[in-house]
């Protein structure tokens, strides 16, 4: 969100952004070039990121009536502020709405009275985006919809931040980490929970050492419910890899991290779309992900990396890189031009504001549901 509001900045409109008020991590410094709205909500949830309640969108209802948008673009389908404000935009103050899916719906047979809950709630909602084919499809089963549009919008990078390294960085990345010159390195990001399947990367990469015959090293960024058990996998084949677990790290020792490496998985079957796959891309390294996931979107198969379709097949492809140099040569030279492409912010904000334009019209004068309040609204003045 603060990509694409320093890119519609820059473009000449002007962005607001609304969100909670994050308790734990006050004092703020908000010091954006763009409007920050925090919510305080009577209801916070910390393990949840909930914070909603009357007082915040009483607020959000004087800024909506202060500055008179001309449309309200929410980032999750999921969250209960993003829903309420959809509502109140589009219920109450008339101002169409996009929203955008980042996220895969987890069905379960527990799940399935929240997905008639946001078939509900999402109804006012005036054009869908999904950031990839594979959640364009879960979006329409779980919503059902029906006379929208539904756009499919990938997330985006900046390539002059997230570029190939010069040779001295490459080096001075390795030496951070303790990397040995000569030494493959294998890249995983991600926050450890089940879904994320960071849990498995060591024994992927041990099965590719073991087949090529040498000693990898393996990187492990990220934190969560799972890191005892990355640790202990780490353990478990320490007599092929060499793991570094990394916990959270800022963008800029993030971009090292990728400068150093060699290749990156992302071991997640239900990834929505990938982020860590452009952010490496954009460095000049290959990516290996699953077909069945959302990075399908992301990596151009033998030509950016490799899609694949189990564990074992994985093991093999990084194997495979690991021992032609010729092949690891082409695909960190072809991978930085794809994502700059094909995902830089210039040209995804441009198809986000076609969306914007195009909902604008759509909406305009054709929403009929909620004559008697904006009469009422009216005579108030």
């Amino acid at each position: 969100m603060h990509e694409l509001a320093l890119n519609l900045q820059r473009m000449g409109h002007e962005p607001h952004v609304f969100t909670h008020d994050y308790r734990p991590f006050k004092p703020y410094s908000d010091d954006f070039p763009y409007h920050v709205h925090r919510l305080k909500g009577a209801i916070y949830l910390k393990s949840a990121h909930i914070s909603l309640g009357p007082g915040s969108l009483l607020e959000a209802n004087r800024i909506f009536k202060k500055i008179g948008f001309d449309i309200t673009h929410i980032h999750s389908i999921y969250s209960p502020l993003a829903i309420a404000i959809a509502n109140l935009s589009r219920g109450i103050r008339d101002v169409p709405v996009v929203a955008t899916n980042h996220s895969l719906f987890s069905w379960r047979l527990s799940t399935i009275p929240i997905a008639y809950m946001l078939r509900y709630f999402l109804k006012r909602v005036d054009a869908f985006v999904a950031v990839s084919r594979r959640v364009a499809e879960d979006t329409r089963r779980l919503l059902n919809i029906n006379g929208h549009p539904l756009y499919i919008v990938p997330n985006a990078v900046d390539p002059s931040f997230w570029r190939p390294p010069e040779a001295e960085e490459r080096a001075r990345a390795r030496r951070m980490l303790g990397i040995p010159e000569d030494r493959f390195t294998v890249l995983a990001v991600g926050r450890f929970t089940k879904r994320k399947r960071i849990h498995v990367v060591p024994r992927i990469v041990a099965e590719a050492a073991k087949r090529a015959a040498k000693r990898l090293h393996v990187v492990i960024v990220g934190d969560g419910p799972l890191a005892e058990l990355v640790k202990d996998e780490a353990r478990k084949y320490s007599n092929y890899i060499d793991v570094k677990v990394l916990g959270f790290v800022e963008r800029p020792q993030l971009r090292e991290i990728y400068w150093a490496t060699d290749v990156a998985i992302v071991p997640a079957r239900l990834e929505a779309f990938s982020i860590t796959a452009l952010e490496a891309m954009a460095c000049g390294v290959p990516v290996i992900g699953f077909k069945e996931s959302g990075v399908s979107d992301v990596v151009a198969d033998g030509i950016t990396g490799f899609l694949v379709e189990s564990d074992e097949e994985a093991s093999a492809r990084i194997t495979e890189i690991t021992l032609n140099s010729d092949l690891h040569a082409r695909l960190s030279h072809n991978a930085p031009a794809h994502v700059a492409s094909h995902f830089s912010w210039e040209k995804v904000a441009r198809s986000i504001l076609e969306i914007y334009r195009a909902t604008i019209d759509a909406a305009s004068g054709s929403d009929k549901r909620y004559l008697l309040y904006r009469l009422w609204r009216w005579i108030r003045g």
